[in-house]
């Protein structure tokens, strides 16, 4: 299997789990040529991508990190409180690493050439391209990694416990 540089965690996760493209769109409920598209322009809504993990047996998270650093528990400890606060919150690993790094809205929308409305539009809507999450971890110098972690125990067995990228 060809491995983008962006959607490399869900081919390895379809290699992980056995599960061909064709398959995949069988389980969204999408064309195949839906899934071929995605991977060819390597980028989804975080969304999507969410949703694909999860129909696989699998929470997908990120986490923005300087690069180098060592993993940091505080960070998701972080992520777990502003998701349990404020119910589902996909880009609550953007939020904190924001907070962390000082990174502000308009900086983001003013680096990337964005609305700063548009950058706005991403918390309200609550999701993102993968491909922003990328680029913003390569202006601000940040790591970008991938946790696919078993919903639950009986759905992760005979499968990799977790599946860590970056």
């Amino acid at each position: 299997m060809n491995l983008n540089k962006r959607l490399q965690f869900l081919e390895s996760l379809l290699l992980a789990t056995g599960t061909s493209k064709s398959r995949l769109a069988e389980i969204m409920g999408v064309s195949a040529q839906n899934i071929f598209v995605y991977f060819k322009r390597d980028d989804m809504k975080l969304s999507v991508a969410q949703e694909m993990a999860s129909r696989l047996g699998f929470k997908l998270g990120f986490t923005l990190e300087k690069e180098g650093a060592p993993s940091s528990s505080a960070t998701l400890m972080d992520i777990e409180s502003l998701v349990n606060a404020n119910g589902l919150s996909r880009l609550a690993f953007l939020r904190v690493a924001m907070g962390q790094y000082g990174i502000q809205r308009k900086d983001i929308a003013e680096k990337l050439g964005l609305n700063y409305t548009g950058v706005n539009r991403w918390f309200k809507v609550d999701d993102i391209s993968i491909s922003y999450i990328y680029r913003i971890a390569e202006l601000y110098g940040l790591d970008v990694k991938v946790n696919l972690h078993p919903k639950s125990a009986s759905q992760g067995i005979g499968r990799p416990k977790v599946l860590e990228f970056w």
